[in-house]
């Protein structure tokens, strides 16, 4: 019998090798002197630029965060549990849905601790974007002992709007061979 979902270990994340971490040093020097090049030939025209930017930013983030407070007050008092409910476990393996809602709380630790429901459309109400959500998958996969190699021939491939049915897509993958004892 597998072992319960609360006890399945985090995700690994590989370390950058050095020759990554050179590079990426490298790039942020170049950009940087770019933008000061920029900068000193064309100072009032950056300056209004950036302002106008800034502002921009500033009015979207306050509507985020009028967003987000009323969610907040909405789920005040839900964890994991509501959100397994949700979900029929005797269907869907129990280390996917752990994995899922865990994975994306950490992928949003830094901003906010919105407590998920299965409705939570990806890209309206979480505003992850595609690439975003590649990345955060191969966590839940490692996680939940899924394999990704083939995603094309998964029935929820290209159907993948809410939280739910991240948890379905996941959920039919075919297990990784170690995980499945």
């Amino acid at each position: 019998m597998r072992r319960a979902s609360r006890f399945m270990p985090k995700a690994q994340r590989p370390a950058i090798p050095w020759r990554g971490r050179i590079f990426m040093a490298v790039a942020v020097l170049a950009l940087l002197c770019s933008l000061l090049l920029v900068l000193w030939a064309y100072p009032v025209t950056v300056c209004s630029i950036a302002v106008a930017i800034w502002a921009l930013v500033a009015i979207e983030e306050r509507q985020q965060g009028k967003r987000l407070v009323q969610r907040l007050q909405t789920r005040s008092g839900e964890s994991i549990c509501q959100f397994a409910r949700a979900i029929d476990c005797r269907q869907v393996d129990t280390w996917v849905v752990r994995s899922v809602y865990e994975e994306l709380q950490r992928y949003y630790s830094e901003k906010w601790a919105l407590p998920l429901r299965v409705t939570d459309r990806l890209e309206e109400d979480l505003q992850l974007e595609s690439e975003d959500l590649d990345h955060v998958l191969v966590d839940m996969a490692q996680r939940a002992g899924r394999n990704l190699s083939d995603t094309r021939t998964n029935p929820f491939y290209d159907k993948v709007n809410t939280v739910g049915d991240l948890v379905h897509f996941l959920n039919a993958q075919p297990r990784l061979k170690v995980a499945a004892a």
